[in-house]
């Protein structure tokens, strides 16, 4: 069984979820493409699409990273053309930022949940670009075993190559390159999420899609 990411689902109040919606489509240059269960991606066709809302919306517990009593679970890592033209872009929209590392920077977008800005080397320092033509790089996840997460959705996912291999951070990709990587970094403070306890509340979580529906690791129908 081979599976793709087909929606990467933030949790969120319900009173926020245009409001961040807004804030990611503008970000990557995403629309709406559902209004019933608020989904945005590029095109029609596009994946990975961002979802938002899922569960009970009062149990949401937003990470307050670096606060170890409230820690992340999961983030995305986005590139940009103008680092410093997105940082006052993201900034404007809501996005309060956490640490300056000089090549990326840190942010907690509007209701919390941490994003990553890195300078798109491919362009170069300095190049002229929009400062919101974001592009999802990676989806890292905070864990107490990188190797061993990064086994099971490589071979979940089809993801064969190996960016980065050391005993803190697993970063991993297919063989195309047209989907964001997954990296996994140790995390000696990672509290798992347990739903639907909402004791434990996950702060995000993908959608799997997969041709074979014989399959029963669940997830998400096509046309869903």
């Amino acid at each position: 069984m081979k599976a793709i990411i087909r929606n990467i689902v933030f949790a969120c109040p319900e009173e926020s979820l245009r409001a961040l919606a807004a804030f990611y489509g503008e970000l990557l240059g995403m629309r709406v493409i559902r209004e019933d269960w608020l989904v945005i991606t590029r095109d029609g066709s596009s994946l990975p699409r961002l979802a938002f809302g899922d569960g009970a919306a009062d149990s949401y517990e937003p990470p307050r990273w670096p606060h170890t009593d409230f820690p992340q679970q999961a983030h995305l890592d986005i590139t940009v053309h103008d680092l410093e033209a997105a940082e006052e872009s993201v900034r404007r929209l809501g996005a309060t930022q956490l640490q300056d590392r000089g090549d990326y920077r840190s942010f907690a977008d509007p209701v919390g949940h941490p994003f990553c800005l890195y300078r798109d080397v491919a362009r170069g320092r300095g190049e002229a670009g929009s400062g919101l033509s974001g592009r999802l790089a990676r989806i890292v996840f905070d864990c107490p075993a990188p190797k061993e997460l990064a086994t099971f959705y490589g071979e979940l996912l089809g993801m064969p190559e190996t960016e980065l291999d050391s005993p803190d951070r697993v970063v991993i990709a297919g063989e195309i390159g047209d989907s964001p990587m997954l990296a996994f970094q140790r995390a000696p403070t990672y509290k798992a999420p347990r739903w639907p306890d909402p004791a434990f509340p996950q702060h995000l979580h993908l959608d799997l899609q997969v041709e074979d529906a014989a399959h029963p690791f669940c997830l998400c129908a096509p046309d869903q």
